[in-house]
C-alpha cells in the first residue's frame, strides 16, 4: 500500500494524541515515534507540536494538519484505483 510514513505517523499522534498512543496503533517503539515526527519537522522546517506541559499542535502544525489530510486522502484514492485496477 502506497503511503507516506511520516505523515501517517503525524496523523496518528494527532488523533491519539500521544506518541506513546500512536506508538502502539502503528506498532513501532514511542522513541521511533519521536524520530519519525523530528525528521518531519526537519524536513518542513518548524515545529509541528508543542510538547511541554501537554502535547498539543503548533499554530504551523495547525495548519499543516490540513495538508497532512489532503495527502493522505490523495494516497488513498490512488491505492483504491489501482486496488479496482488490478482486482478485476
Amino acid at each position: 500500500m502506497l503511503s507516506d510514513p511520516l505523515i501517517v505517523t503525524f496523523l496518528t499522534v494527532v488523533r491519539k494524541g500521544s506518541f506513546t498512543e500512536a506508538a502502539k496503533e502503528l506498532g513501532i517503539t514511542q522513541p521511533a515515534v519521536s524520530q519519525q515526527i523530528s525528521r518531519l519537522e526537519d524536513q518542513l522546517g518548524f515545529a509541528l507540536f508543542q510538547r511541554t506541559p501537554a502535547l498539543e499542535l503548533t499554530k504551523t502544525g495547525e495548519l499543516f494538519l490540513g495538508y497532512a489530510r489532503r495527502i493522505q486522502d490523495a494516497y488513498d484514492l490512488v491505492n483504491n484505483a489501482f486496488c479496482n485496477v488490478f482486482s478485476k
